[in-house]
């Protein structure tokens, strides 16, 4: 009897299911599936006089997913330790250690195109449905409310649109205010922390100290088990400027998101990634520059590909021989002004650290793209060659950055992904083509997937 009745109370799950869409959490949506759980407990506490079971019912839920389990009639099966409930409860906590080894990134001495405000940047941009004006532009979008734009085709076709034309090169786009400045006094970051007191670093005798920049990076740190935490460093730049072939530029495209990644095991430093374009290097912690004990990276004037190494570096493309060129201009410190969470990528929460409780979250579901679509070819703009274009897709978000993979470098898990343990020389990298830029993988609707 008792195993009947549970395979009903599955069957009222089931149905609160359709009832209560698979959509990201929101407060609205969090209110409606609280309010449905209490009323499924009401009728088991009510009908079969199983108040205990109608409780683990309510745990049964995580953001609108059941999580079905058989019960066992031994009790003493069915009660989880508190152990175990304690692994399942979302910790908002940053580990200070991922903020003692936060990377340095020397943007270049003559970069046209600094690091940029993702809420500003939103305040110059329409959301698009492919090429056509969004019948909801009049909605003041900002971080508290981009993900609504996913009703339209799940997001995937809506990009947001400059509207400026960019050719222009209007004052929001370079984010020449967001230069970093080293404070004329000790800047204590995140939330007046002590160990984040911007600290000082040594190259060649001389003491070096990164700047704070008005354009807060984002800080996504995973908790991955076996003692394993992945840290996410994005940084956002509202225009990327893309490189030459035979003098002829290509890969320009609106809005731009970077990463690097520094994997912690057990509380120490052990890898370090960097991205470049859709490719990437990693490295051990002891093989990259430091300083103080802070990884040093490099970011590409106009494409802000990121290197371990300042210098030229090259790649093919199916178009020819291309060049990023890096060096050592103004050192940014994103500790000292970043958002920062917690993220669990089996589940897809995201939660506002304590670092910064009172950051948004919603932007982070934006299921589109953070700038214009590549432009038609009859557009003044736009011209095509083999192929690849002056302008492309804006990029995909950072939760489209493969934040559950095991191994350290992005891409397809069938990929090959070396871990240089030194710098090494420098050498030539082959990619694939651009084409019309960053999209959705094939019929992929689920951004988790690696």
């Amino acid at each position: 009897m008792r195993v009947s009745v549970v395979l009903t109370l599955s069957g009222l799950v089931s149905l609160s299911t359709a009832l209560l869409p698979n959509t990201h959490p929101t407060k609205e949506s969090g209110i409606r599936e609280t309010q449905l759980r209490s009323w499924l407990s009401r009728r088991v506490c009510g009908y079969f006089a199983w108040c205990e079971d109608s409780e683990r019912l309510e745990t049964l839920y995580e953001h609108g997913k059941p999580q079905l389990q058989l019960c066992n009639t031994d009790k003493s099966n069915s009660i989880r330790s508190e152990e175990s409930a304690n692994v399942r409860k979302p910790d908002n906590r940053i580990p200070d250690y991922v903020l003692e080894y936060a990377p340095l990134v020397h943007l270049h001495s003559s970069e046209k195109f600094w690091p940029c405000d993702i809420a500003e940047h939103l305040q110059h941009v329409t959301p698009f449905l492919n090429y056509t004006p969004m019948a909801s532009a009049s909605t003041n979008f900002n971080l508290t409310n981009l993900n609504k734009l996913n009703k339209f085709a799940n997001g995937r076709f809506v990009y947001l649109t400059s509207d400026d034309n960019v050719e222009a090169r209007p004052d929001w786009l370079g984010g020449e205010k967001n230069i970093p400045e080293v404070p004329k006094e000790l800047h204590k970051g995140l939330a007046g922390h002590g160990s984040y007191q911007h600290p000082l670093g040594t190259r060649d005798g001389t003491n070096i100290r990164g700047g704070r920049s008005d354009a807060p990076a984002v800080l996504v740190v995973i908790n991955k088990g076996n003692g394993i935490v992945d840290a996410f460093w994005f940084f956002f730049y509202s225009y990327n400027l893309g490189n030459l072939v035979f003098n002829i530029r290509f890969g320009n495209h609106v809005g731009d998101w970077e990463h690097t990644l520094i994997r912690f095991i057990h509380g120490k430093p052990e890898y370090v990634f960097v991205s470049e374009h859709f490719f990437g290097e990693a490295y051990t912690y002891n093989a990259v520059e430091k300083l103080g004990k802070r990884p040093v990276v490099y970011s590409a004037i106009g494409t802000h590909a990121m290197y371990a190494t300042p210098g030229t570096h090259p790649y093919i493309l199916p178009l020819g021989l291309l060049h990023d060129s890096t060096d050592r201009g103004p050192l940014w410190d994103p500790a000292l002004n970043a958002l920062t969470y917690t993220y669990n990528h089996t589940s897809s929460i995201l939660l506002p650290s304590t670092l910064t409780p009172t950051a948004p979250t919603e932007w982070f579901f934006f299921n589109g793209h953070w700038g214009d679509k590549f432009y038609p070819i009859d557009d003044d703009r736009q011209y095509e060659f083999v192929g690849e274009y002056h302008y492309v897709n804006g990029p995909l978000g950072p939760r489209f950055k493969h934040l559950g993979r095991e191994k350290l470098c992005q891409g397809r898990k069938s990929d090959p992904c070396i871990v240089h343990e030194w710098l090494p020389p420098e050498r030539v990298r082959v990619g694939e083509g651009v084409g019309e830029g960053e999209d959705w993988k094939g019929d992929e609707r689920d951004p988790r997937i690696d």
